[in-house]
Order: C-alpha cells, then structure tokens, then sequence
C-alpha cells in the first residue's frame, strides 16, 4: 500500500468548495433527493476522501464537479471561482476525472496514442508527440504501449492510461472514483503508490470516493463520511488508525474494515441471497 503523504496547504483559500450542495432525480412527487446539503473543502495540494456505503452519494459529488450533473443546487467552487452550469474548456483544464472502471473509460478500438492525442486536440494543444511521450513516462508505462489497445494492457496498464489521459492537460486537481476497486490487490497497491508519488512531483489535489478506509488511510488527509446522502463525520485519516471514532456510522466502518475477511463476505452474500428470495 502507499504511503501517507502530508503536505503544508497554503492559506490561500480552499481550492475545492462545496457548500449546502442538493441535487435530486425526478420532479414533484416523485423526486427523489440523493444529496442533502453537503458541505465540505478542500485545500491545495491535500488528498481529501468521501467514504461510505454504495448509494450514500460520494461520486454524484463527484459527478457534480466534473460537470456531468448540472441541475444541482447549493455553490460549487474550484480555486475561489464559483461553477456554473455549463461545462467549459478552462475548467476540464483545471479539473480532471478518473473513473473506476478503467477498461469501460477507454475506447474499445482507440489506440493509447489517440485516447491521449483526443484532448490534445480538443484544447488546441501542440507538440502532442512529445506530450504523449512525457505522460507515459510519467505514470510509468514504456514507449511502445502508445500503439496498444486496451485489451492488449492489464488492468492495472489500462489504469495509468486512464491517470495519464486525466492529466495530459496538466489539470490541477484530480477526482478519483474509486480508482483502485476494479484491480487486484498487489496492482492497486501500485497505483497508489503512483498516486501518492504524482500528487507530491506535481503538487495536484485530489478528491477520492472510496469505500476502503484503507485506500484512504494510506492516500488521504482527511475525510468525510457520507451516509445516505448527507456528511455525517469528518476526521483526520490519522486518528482513523490511532482511535477509535465516536460518531456510530463511522466506527462501524472502521469495525467493518479491521475485522474484514472473505469468510465474512460469503457468509454476508448467502444472508443477502436468502433474503431475497424470501422477499421474492
């Protein structure tokens, strides 16, 4: 696993605001709010996690402030600059994803050279030659993989495809959707291994959903907890190690993670199983 990595922030203002963020799916009586009023920042050069169970809302957060939602309400703001609605180039400029995913992220039939050129050439940026060579250097794959397909590269392969399409445009920030889920064990340890060395060469910022307290130990400064669309603990990921946390959510999360095991699992799919059926 990686690393922690604590950086000095400076006093400059958050460089990631949200505040009092709402969105719901659906109109009137059947509107459905998945977001209730989530308030967080973070500061330049800080790994900050959004944890908890699936549906709690953490990647519509995330999905918010990449642009792909945009009838949310509440203010979103990057580097002092409040969003709007409409996704323009200077923000995917600033603001980059990287999804969960990485063999659904990348086109089937595009080669690594032209999933890297594509931004490339959206923003009008030239020299893509020597762009596409220093990227790939970067996230640590050889050369030669820029003529590959991706289902010619491994999981992990295809995922420092994925970080280094998110940060040819030199982005200053970084959302993570569980970047490290989709992989084995011994590759995710590299990726965030890869993760932690990118954030300190280049001082990025990053925003990570994750539902593995370990990930975030090893890759975040703090964190949020989020329980069925609402922030219900925030804490420092190093007294999530030292002590045991007050709020019940997330001590069961931390329970949960400590006391995890493939016997648990099992024995967790067969309960959810039965009950199905007897529901059905």
């Amino acid at each position: 696993m990686a690393k922690t990595v604590t950086m000095n922030t400076p006093a400059n203002g958050p460089t990631i605001q949200v505040d009092n963020l709402d969105l719901s799916f659906g109109v009137g009586a059947s509107a459905n709010q998945v977001l209730h009023d989530v308030n967080f920042s973070v500061e330049e050069g800080e790994a900050f996690g959004l944890v908890g169970e699936s549906g709690s809302g953490k990647t519509t957060v995330l999905r918010c402030l990449a642009g792909q939602y945009d009838h949310w309400q509440g203010s979103l703001s990057i580097q002092g600059q409040k969003l709007g609605r409409k996704l323009d180039r200077a923000r995917c400029r600033k603001v980059q994803m990287v999804f969960q995913d990485p063999y659904g992220s990348l086109h089937p039939r595009h080669t690594v050279e032209t999933a890297l050129a594509e931004p490339l050439a959206i923003h009008g940026i030239g020299d893509r030659d020597a762009r596409i060579d220093a990227i790939l250097t970067k996230v640590g794959l050889p050369l030669s993989f820029r003529y590959r397909y991706p289902h010619q590269l491994s999981g992990g392969q295809r995922q420092r495809v994925a970080i280094a399409r998110a940060l040819i445009l030199e982005p200053r920030i970084l959302l993570l959707d569980e970047p490290t889920s989709a992989l084995d064990v011994s590759v995710q340890a590299e990726i965030l291994n890869l993760l932690a060395d990118l954030r300190v060469r280049d001082g990025l910022t990053y925003l990570l959903v994750t539902h593995d307290l370990g990930v975030v130990a090893h890759l975040c400064d703090r964190v949020a907890v989020m329980q069925q669309g609402r922030i219900v603990d925030m804490q420092e990921c190093a007294a999530l190690s030292g002590s045991m946390p007050t709020h019940p959510y997330t001590r069961m999360l931390v329970e949960a993670s400590r006391h995890y095991s493939r016997e648990m699992a099992q024995i967790a799919a067969t309960d959810a199983a039965a009950a199905s059926r007897v529901a059905a």
